[in-house]
Parts: C-alpha cells; structure tokens; sequence
C-alpha cells in the first residue's frame, strides 16, 4: 500500500501529537550526535528505520508556570504527559501496520543497561532532540536541549521508526536560541550545570531525576551500612516510601527539575503564558551572571567555546548548511 507523509501527520495530531515532523533515517545514521556512541536507527532495526516519524507532545502550561524545582505535583503532572505521549506513538505503530509497514516505538525514556552510566550520562538508543531537529522541529539550545517555535522546550519527545518511505521534512535553516546573549536557563539553574553549548550530566541527572535510579541506590546503600538498631528504621522512612511511590508510578524517575525549560523565552507560549510568572529568575547569582557575561565576550570575539563545533549541525540547523 501506499501511505504519505501528510496522512501519517495527520493520523498523529488525531491521536493527541501537538508536533510531528519526519526525518530520513539514513540521514540519522550518516550524523550520529556522538559517533564514539553512535544512536542511530539501524542499531534499533536495520529493517524498518526507513522514515523516523518525531512525536511531541507540549507539558502543561500550569506547570510550567510554577517555580520550584522539585515540585511532587510537577512531576506527577509531566509522568502524565509521559504516559499520553507514549499511547500516541504505540497507536500510531497499529496504523502504520495496518496498513501493512512494519513499525516500532522508541520511548523517551527508553535507556539501554549495557550503556549505564552511573554519573548520568546514560543515553537510549536514539537521541530524540537530534531526530526532532532533522525533522525539522526545531534547534538545540545552549544546554542542547531542542527548541521549538510553538513550545520552546516545552515539549516531550517521542519517535517511531517505520519500513514506510515518507517525505521528510525540511530542517530549520536559523537556529531559535539566541545563545549567550540570553543564557536564562544558565541563570535558572540549581545545579549550576549549563555551559556554552554544554550541560554537566553528573549535576543535572540528581534534579531532572530526583527519585531515579541513583537515589534508590543511595538509599538501599544508607540502609546496608547503617547499624542493625537504625535500619527497620529507614526501611520505614520517608524517603522508602517516596522510593516505592516512584517506581510505582514513575513520578520524579522520568520527571524532575524543568527549571530550564520554565524560564526560557523561546516559544509563542512563553509571552502568552509564562513570562508574567517566570520573567524573574529567582536562582540568578552574581557568579553565574559574570560567567554568562564572559561567554558572551567570547561569542562576540567568534568564540564559541569548545563545546559548540561538535554539535553545530543542530543548534545552527542543517537546513542552513
């Protein structure tokens, strides 16, 4: 049979996609993020990655509205999202093989154990922002994150990888993120983890995952080496009992600290919605504004810093190149 592109779009915004774009997957196989670690669809399935159909769906406006970074009702409401996003791609994969294309999900948090990193630098199978970008979605910002021109990144990432040939879609030529001239998430940061087109995994990963893995394994640890008196004790703590809430549902494992995304400016929402409630960054300091204030320098000297070569294809969109 054949089935195009705007038909496949269409039948994703129908099931709840707020974004949907399509890349070629030999384009995602010839420009791995990181070649050493290469992401690419044929390692999924070299059968059925013709076309990479890219999903988002959009958090809650309400949520991104609030202020603080470890907010339990903020991370149940985005493990909601999580979970809608997730029905979107697994129902899109029964139309895609209904009409008879063979297909498969690629979860947003879909992580492979034989590339555990224990400092928080463990990656899935496939970079769902990269993809977003060569389905022209949208940009990576200054911590690599993608950027949208609805949303910002205000959105929630998933992908389908399909045996059907699809027009891709065309990739942003501009990028959207005005870099160190702005550098709001930088400020907003708790963790102090965003660079010059670079984010420190080992400082983010305990806020954007605040009852993940780590955390259950401090606890667990905490309980073997505390006296035989205090462990029934911490069996019984709150934090077993925040442990067992998240693994039940997922709450603050797949869903933490958004800090970044509240704050930045890019986005149709953001004045419409979120700039009377996120215009002050409560988190700035004098030293992160001296070191945002140098980065600047140096970008308008022509450096970009270290950082910014290896992912210049998607933050200055390979549409332009």
């Amino acid at each position: 049979m054949s089935l195009t592109a705007d038909a496949v779009k269409a039948k994703a915004r129908a099931l709840g996609a707020d974004l949907v774009g399509i890349a070629h997957g030999g384009v995602l196989d010839r420009h791995p993020p990181d070649p050493a670690r290469p992401q690419t669809p044929t390692r999924i399935t070299p059968d059925d990655s013709k076309s990479v159909i890219v999903l988002g769906r959009r958090l809650l406006t309400g949520i991104n509205r609030l202020r603080g970074h470890d907010d339990r009702h903020k991370q149940y409401s985005t493990e909601l999202v999580l979970t809608d996003l997730e029905e979107i791609e697994l129902k899109l994969v029964y139309f895609l093989e209904d009409a008879g294309f063979p297909s498969i999900t690629v979860p947003p948090v879909h992580f492979d154990p034989r590339h555990y990193d224990a400092k928080g630098d463990t990656r899935g199978p496939l970079s769902l922002a990269h993809a977003a970008v060569e389905a022209g979605l949208g940009t990576l910002g200054l911590n690599l994150m993608l950027l949208t021109p609805e949303f910002g990144p205000r959105v929630m990432l998933g992908a389908v990888l399909t045996s059907a040939e699809l027009d891709a879609d065309r990739p942003h030529a501009a990028p959207l993120c005005l870099g160190e001239a702005c550098g709001r998430c930088l400020l907003a940061c708790p963790a102090d983890a965003i660079g010059q087109w670079t984010l420190d995994k080992a400082r983010c990963a305990p806020l954007a995952s605040p009852y993940g893995f780590t955390y259950l394994m401090g606890h667990v640890e905490r309980m073997m080496q505390a006296p035989r008196e205090e462990q029934l004790q911490l069996l019984k703590s709150k934090e077993s009992f925040m442990s067992w809430q998240s693994i039940l549902r997922g709450v603050g494992v797949y869903s933490g600290c958004t800090r970044c995304v509240d704050v930045c400016p890019v986005g149709r929402d953001y004045d419409a919605h979120l700039k009377d409630a996120q215009d002050e960054i409560a988190e700035r300091t004098p030293e992160k504004e001296a070191r945002l204030a140098a980065m600047a320098r140096a970008r308008e000297s022509g450096d970009h810093g270290p950082h910014h070569a290896r992912s210049a294809r998607w933050i200055e969109g390979p549409g332009g190149g």
